[in-house]
């Protein structure tokens, strides 16, 4: 049990840099011609490189096979409309906003933990989500000073992904991490096939190496994501705790890249969100000693 905890708090560490590396990339390109579906058509060959590796290596059968086959196929098609979701956010809201509103998902990962999953909480994991929370507060100053309905997209969003990870911890029995993995992404670009034919689009190919950065950060993530809370295990809601550092990427990328700082409310809120993190990490200790 303690490893898997240190396990998926390392996994989400760098799965939270790579989801925020690629929401970088998908909010420079949701500024030109490429669409959600030609982001995702051009990222296929780097899909296709994992489940390419096991056919060879004999293991792919053994990977997608499923004792129960709905969660995994219902957890891809909820996949479906996120990469949309991010495109047309984030052309109207700036990249901070877009995941800060996405630390929402901690929040609706307890309320998940405590009536879905009967996880029993201490009081640090409470308090890590509250500092987390006040952070988030900070960052977006409660009302958004120019709200528009793109807000509440992202937050549909937060839910089906907050779905996802729930589907993954809560039945993660019936298949192995790869085969979640593989379920996963396989609709979703397997969708993008007929939309990008119906409208197809050369990119450049600086264009082409930004998608495929992209995939490979993103697939990566998926991956990590996806392994972290199926081993999590009835420690999903202080595991959850970790994804609040990704504001803190999220602002230095804005910073540093698109040029977009925050006030001084905004940085008060950075230095609780990473506060939130690093209490999450005595509370993880404490589970792991109730546990024993």
């Amino acid at each position: 049990m303690k490893k898997s905890i240190i396990y998926s708090s390392i996994l989400l560490f760098f799965a939270g840099i790579f989801f925020v590396t690629n929401d970088a990339i998908i909010n420079y390109l949701s500024q030109t011609d490429v669409k959600f579906y030609h982001f995702i058509f051009y990222g296929i060959p780097i899909y296709l490189c994992f489940p390419l590796y096991l056919f060879f290596n004999g293991t792919l059968k053994k990977n997608i096979k499923c004792t129960n086959y709905f969660p995994p196929i219902f957890r891809g098609f909820l996949n479906i409309p996120l990469p949309f979701i991010a495109f047309i956010t984030l052309e109207q809201i700036k990249l901070p906003e877009f995941t800060t509103l996405n630390m929402t998902a901690p929040l609706m990962g307890t309320i998940f933990a405590i009536f879905l999953l009967n996880e029993k909480l201490n009081l640090l994991t409470y308090i890590s989500l509250f500092i987390g929370f006040l952070g988030v507060l900070f960052v977006i100053q409660p009302g958004f000073e120019n709200f528009n309905i793109y807000y509440l997209i992202v937050l549909i969003g937060v839910l089906l992904i907050t779905i996802t990870t729930f589907i993954v911890n809560k039945y993660n029995h019936v298949t192995t991490n790869i085969g979640y993995f593989l379920y996963g992404g396989f609709f979703v670009h397997f969708i993008s096939i007929p939309l990008f034919l119906m409208n197809p689009l050369k990119v450049t190919l600086f264009e082409f190496i930004l998608i495929s950065t992209a995939a490979l950060f993103i697939n990566s993530a998926m991956f990590f994501a996806t392994t972290a809370f199926k081993i999590a295990q009835k420690h999903y809601a202080s595991v959850f705790s970790l994804v609040y550092l990704q504001v803190l990427w999220s602002s230095l990328v804005g910073i540093f890249i698109f040029n977009e700082y925050m006030n001084l409310y905004a940085y008060i809120g950075a230095i609780f969100i990473v506060l939130s993190g690093i209490v999450s990490l005595p509370s993880q200790i404490k589970q792991l000693k109730e546990a024993n």
